[in-house]
């Protein structure tokens, strides 16, 4: 199952970096969807083992907030963003300091990650991998959202930061999931119903412009 997770973490970092250089909001969307999914599944994968194993009700309480947390990410967030899509536009653009700028960017953030995680003790690198990976990610989204003036990619790469701090925050009490659910779904709502108000009055999704027309 371990290596499972980490098969999960590689596949989950590569969607994300193809999430900094996607051009359409559809396909940073898709990307968003496609990251939670492989984030997710490894723990709901492990989750319904248990329930079978143990068929217990600690277990089903576990699966069912396995999935609630996996269908929140993958499925619910990404249609409220898709909605946003709908109501407004398409955008296509290019990161704003180039695609080679944030490759160098990429891979030196990569090498620097790699770099720690390799000469920590042998013992911790393993305890260390997941943490390396998950905050790997967490930089790769942050380059997402501050190299686009598409505010829909923003939301989509906040959420994907988000989701990178899933596997470190996998042992917090149950009592706090749906807060953190309700709160991630909130966010995401509110933040792109004032992108569809903004896109109204200013008539374009471009974040730059707004301030013009202010």
């Amino acid at each position: 199952m371990e290596t499972l997770s980490i098969i999960a973490l590689v596949a989950a970092s590569f969607v994300t970096i193809l999430g900094c250089f996607s051009k359409s909001t559809r396909q940073t969307i898709i990307l968003l969807s496609l990251q939670a999914l492989a984030i997710g599944s490894v723990t709901l994968v492990r989750c319904l083992i248990d329930l079978i194993v143990g068929l217990n009700i600690e277990a089903l309480i576990h699966f069912f907030i396995a999935f609630a947390e996996w269908f929140s990410a993958a499925v619910v967030v990404p249609l409220i963003l898709y909605w946003g899509v709908v109501k407004t536009e398409n955008v296509i653009d290019a990161p704003i300091i180039g695609a080679r700028r944030l490759a160098i960017l990429i891979a030196s953030a990569a090498a620097m990650y790699t770099i720690l995680w390799a000469t920590r003790p042998q013992l911790l690198q393993k305890e260390n991998m997941v943490f390396s990976f998950c905050m790997l990610m967490f930089s790769f989204s942050f380059f997402l959202m501050v190299t686009r003036r598409d505010p829909l990619k923003i939301l989509a790469g906040l959420n994907m930061a988000e989701n990178s701090l899933y596997p470190l925050l996998a042992e917090i009490p149950l009592m706090l999931v749906p807060f953190i659910l309700t709160l991630m779904i909130f966010v995401t709502a509110m933040g792109t119903y004032i992108i569809v108000e903004a896109y109204r009055d200013h008539g374009t999704l471009l974040v730059d412009r707004w301030k013009v027309a202010w």
